[in-house]
């Protein structure tokens, strides 16, 4: 892909967004490296550096540095990060360079080298030209011995670090036949009926064989009453007949009473006898047929229940065995998963704070850099570069790039100066980008800006800051505020959508409002719209108690903790401290920090004493966790003490 077809790229998400297509993929959030930041921070940045397209945050000046830096940290693509304001850009190339990442700060016409700070002012283009060779092989040199001294320190473990690996293996190869075990153990009963030639099988033949020959006895004898019931009924309607037309014949009634029948003509004693007689006949064989039949029934469901029963004592026997061989696995797994934390305690009591295997990594990867010095004396490339627009045009470090786009990821800061027309000019530079900005209202004045070449809005559309309008599309997070409401989204509604919207007051509770969408005739519970005074633990405990609604916001690695008093699933955000726990059902809280719509769940608890254990709180947790978000928004808490634009 050319820098034009991503300028094009850029342009054609724009012109999507705006007529209304949001078919967008879903973002899975990468992990983050252990740092000071808050929770809201660790959601907006792990989702930012795992999107693939475009990523609006709204922060305040200071926090939208701090997530600027670590969402460069988080990708390991080349990341360009430029501000208008050149104080700002020094500010986040000082901080890049204290996390260890190496940082280019590159400088516009009407930028002073030598004004930034004296650490900042080392990494400009100009700083980096003389001496760099020397410099880069004395610091390759240095980074060989630390990894090598690393190295070092492990020998005191090794037969732990074999042994680790030797667990690690057995690990993978339990997995493997844990969920062998597992799917052959759903598979039981569909392999149990669709077996041919198997014992069971063959005994099941044999049972339906030897069944078959009584009932086919029984069905011979009803075949044959039923044709006899037919043919003496079919006499009967004749013999019926008979009678009938003799008595519409003149003098039947004399001749029935007659002692004699005239000559030639039936007799109607006889006839009447007759029609008795096949009467009792057919209503005979019509018993027997009822008897036969209800015989063969009774003889079909005894064999179909004996067949149930034959399949349901293999299956209970087959399930048992499976099931004994899957807890042999499990336990054999648990224990090696005890051993592996106890031998990763061994190692890091002797190696404290390091992985064997990272620094192997990085023994192996300093080495592959002092080698690659020394055989050239070619410039050392910064992962991240931090610059104005001015920039742009002028430092030499864009000059020097090679790559088509030269950039993996364009960060943008005060992303509420930029024009959208500008956008699609800077979108060329990378494959992918994110926005940060200052969340000013459409009607807040904007701050001027050294780069604003935009020609106004779109026909059609109406004024306001570029991200807001971005931030207003790509919005799908479930909690916000709207004015003086604090809204609960349930469902994503689009514009046609949300012009529909029916609105009605909850039962007992009217200053909390109900919102309905249709969905194919029928309405749909999409949002609910409290006032803004009301915290999220009244919001999300309401939602339970009234709505059966439970809403999980984790963030982070979830991790359980098994005790005799509470069964705790926690995620990695956790502080420990922080937090406020919310009563659901029974036996179950949910802890969440942060206020309003930068709240989170850090933590779920279970009573044992209500009858939670490990696996029923594993379930509940799994059906509850939301499915990745579609959302390319975060918005950050203000900074105590911050001012909009600032």
């Amino acid at each position: 892909m050319t820098a034009s077809d991503l300028g094009d790229r850029g342009r054609q998400w724009l012109d999507r967004l705006f007529a209304g297509d949001t078919s967008i993929p879903a973002i899975i959030p990468v992990a983050l490296a252990p740092a000071d930041r808050t929770v809201a921070e660790h959601a907006a940045v792990a989702r930012a550096a795992a999107c693939r397209d475009l990523f609006v945050i709204h922060a305040d000046p200071a926090a939208g540095e701090r997530v600027i830096v670590d969402v460069a940290r988080a990708v390991t693509d080349r990341v360009l990060v430029l501000s208008p304001n050149p104080g700002a850009a020094d500010r986040v190339a000082e901080r890049l360079l204290k996390c260890g990442v190496t940082v280019l700060r590159a400088l516009a016409d009407d930028e002073n080298p030598t004004r930034p700070s004296p650490a900042v002012s080392k990494v400009t283009s100009v700083a980096l030209g003389t001496g760099r060779a020397e410099q880069s092989r004395r610091d390759a040199v240095a980074e060989v011995a630390a990894a090598e001294a690393k190295i070092a320190a492990f020998a005191s473990v090794s037969k732990a670090l074999a042994r680790l690996t030797e667990v690690n293996d057995s690990l993978t190869r339990l997995d493997a036949d844990l969920a062998e075990r597992k799917a052959a153990r759903d598979r039981i009963e569909a392999d149990l009926r669709a077996e041919t030639d198997t014992p069971f099988a063959l005994e099941l033949a044999k049972l339906q064989a030897d069944r078959d020959s009584a009932t086919a006895k029984l069905a011979s004898e009803l075949q044959a009453a039923s044709a006899s019931h037919g043919e003496k009924d079919a006499a009967l309607t004749q013999a019926r007949n008979v009678l009938a037309e003799a008595a519409r014949k003149p003098g039947f009634l004399s001749r029935l009473f007659s002692s004699k029948a005239k000559p030639g003509t039936a007799d109607p004693v006889d006839l009447e006898k007759q029609v008795h007689t096949l009467e009792t006949e057919v209503g005979a064989l019509a018993e027997q047929v009822r008897e036969l039949q209800a015989k063969l029934d009774a003889s079909r469901a005894t064999i179909a229940a004996e067949r149930s029963a034959l399949v349901a004592n293999e299956l209970t026997s087959r399930r048992a065995v499976s099931e004994t061989a899957i807890a042999a696995i499990e336990d054999e797994h648990t224990r090696a998963l005890a051993e592996v934390a106890a031998l990763n305690k061994v190692i890091t009591a002797a190696v404290p704070d390091d992985d064997y295997t990272i620094a192997q990594q990085r023994l192996t990867t300093a080495r592959e850099k002092a080698t690659q010095l020394t055989r050239s004396e070619s410039q050392i490339t910064a992962r991240v570069v931090v610059g104005t627009p001015g920039s742009l045009g002028t430092d030499p470090v864009f000059a020097a790039l090679t790559a088509d786009p030269p950039f993996g990821v364009l960060v943008l800061d005060r992303a509420e100066e930029l024009p959208e027309a500008e956008f699609p000019r800077l979108a060329r530079l990378a494959e992918r980008w994110v926005l940060v900005g200052h969340a000013l209202l459409a009607d807040a004045p904007r701050p001027p800006s050294n780069h604003n070449r935009s020609r106004g809005p779109r026909p059609g559309q109406a004024e306001g800051p570029f991200t807001v309008r971005l931030a207003k599309t790509l919005d799908r997070e479930a909690w916000a505020i709207e004015g003086d409401r604090f809204v609960c989204r349930l469902a994503h509604l689009t514009p046609d959508q949300r012009r529909t919207v029916t609105r009605e007051p909850l039962a007992d509770r009217p200053e909390i409002e109900l919102r309905f969408t249709t969905t194919e005739g029928d309405p749909q519970l999409a949002e609910i719209a409290f006032p803004n005074h009301v915290t999220v633990a009244a919001a999300k405990s309401l939602l339970f108690h009234e709505l059966g609604e439970v809403l999980l916001r984790p963030c982070g690695d979830l991790c359980w903790t098994h005790g005799a008093e509470t069964i705790t699933a926690t995620w990695s955000t956790d502080s420990g401290s922080d937090g406020v726990w919310i009563d659901l059902e029974a036996g179950v809280r949910e802890k969440v920090v942060g206020a309003g719509p930068f709240a989170f769940t850090v933590a779920v608890s279970f009573d044992p004493a209500a009858g939670w254990d490990a696996e029923r709180a594993a379930a509940w947790v799994a059906a509850r966790l939301p499915a990745p978000s579609l959302s390319r928004f975060a918005a950050l808490p203000r900074t105590p003490g911050s001012r909009p634009g600032a």
